[in-house]
This record gives structure tokens, C-alpha cells and sequence, in this order.
């Protein structure tokens, strides 16, 4: 199975089964990790720029996972951790999802003010 495939139904799965980024009540699930080592061999087999396409997935938080796996694993360049930042600040302030807004905004305040 293609790893950009793999990437996209493992965010797919998170997603409905309530696991998202930033909640740290589910950082030591196996799901949240599998994501997490996905994105990790997607960056290791295609590179960063190939990821970061995944800026583009509105849907099942894609594009919000995509931003965390740069930032906090994937070593990216200033222009590129700026990106990611400014993805996350989006999603910190998303009417549509106040809870994974609250864990964004934590998320934040933890790791960039």
C-alpha cells in the first residue's frame, strides 16, 4: 500500500475515532503513534517537500497532523516551520472543532510562545 495512502486513512481513522494532534490523553495510543510513524517514514522515503503536500487535505485534520509531523519531527527550514505554525494557529481558532481548538491553543502556548 502506497505510504501517502496509508498517511491519509490512518488521519481518516484518528480523526473518527476522536483522536487528534495535540490531545494528550491520547499521545501513548498505538493509533496516534501509528500516525505519527507514518508520517515519519513518508518524510524518511519521499522527503519534506513531497509531505508538506499534505497541507492541502481539508479533511480528518490531514493537513493539521501534516503541520505537527513537520514541526516536531521532520527538522524543516524557517519558511517551513513558519507554515506549520501558521497551520496550527488556524486550527486554534476553528469554530467548527472548539475542542481540538483548546488543545491547539495549549499546544501553543507549550511549544511557541
Amino acid at each position: 500500500m502506497e505510504i501517502s495512502y496509508q498517511y491519509v486513512v490512518q488521519c481518516r481513522y484518528n480523526t473518527l475515532n476522536g483522536i487528534t494532534p495535540s490531545n494528550p490523553e491520547k499521545y501513548n495510543t498505538g493509533e496516534y503513534k501509528a500516525v505519527i510513524e507514518i508520517g515519519k517514514k513518508y518524510i524518511e522515503e519521499k522527503g519534506l517537500t513531497e509531505f508538506s503536500k499534505n497541507f492541502q487535505g481539508d479533511q480528518y485534520f490531514v493537513e493539521l497532523w501534516t503541520a505537527h509531523i513537520i514541526f516536531e519531527y521532520g527538522n524543516p527550514d524557517p519558511n517551513l516551520k513558519a507554515e506549520c505554525v501558521e497551520i496550527i494557529e488556524k486550527y486554534s481558532d476553528n469554530p467548527l472543532s472548539p475542542e481540538v481548538s483548546i488543545e491547539e491553543r495549549e499546544w501553543l502556548k507549550t511549544n511557541i510562545i
